[in-house]
């Protein structure tokens, strides 16, 4: 992925989003950050972006939810579901969603970047 790529962050956890955020820019990305799912999925519906990251339980939107939409208008988007509450089935429902991969938090940055 080019340095600079753009990153669309959907994530409610303040902590988290500022973690990313920081690493991410400091890697060289672009990052939009929503903190409800329906807004994150508004802005992709108006903006390009190379990567998306989603946390599963968001307010407004659910993370499953926005990969299956956003997979449907975008099928070639990499979408990368984050969760704290994961289960093997939630796993292989985000796979077959469509998501490019499933990370449980807490999660090692690094494997984030690489993705």
């Amino acid at each position: 992925m080019s340095a600079t790529a753009k990153i669309l962050l959907i994530e409610d956890d303040p902590g988290i989003t500022d973690t990313l955020q920081r690493v991410l820019a400091a890697e060289g990305y672009q990052v939009a950050v929503e903190n409800r799912g329906d807004a994150g999925l508004g802005r992709a519906a108006v903006e390009t972006f190379h990567v998306v990251i989603t946390d599963l339980k968001l307010p407004g939107v659910q993370g499953l939810e926005i990969v299956r939409q956003l997979h449907a208008t975008q099928p070639r988007l990499p979408i990368i579901l984050v969760t704290a509450f994961g289960t093997t089935e939630t796993a292989i429902e985000a796979m077959q969603s469509g998501a490019y991969d499933y990370l449980l938090k807490p999660f090692d940055i690094p494997q984030l970047i690489d993705l």
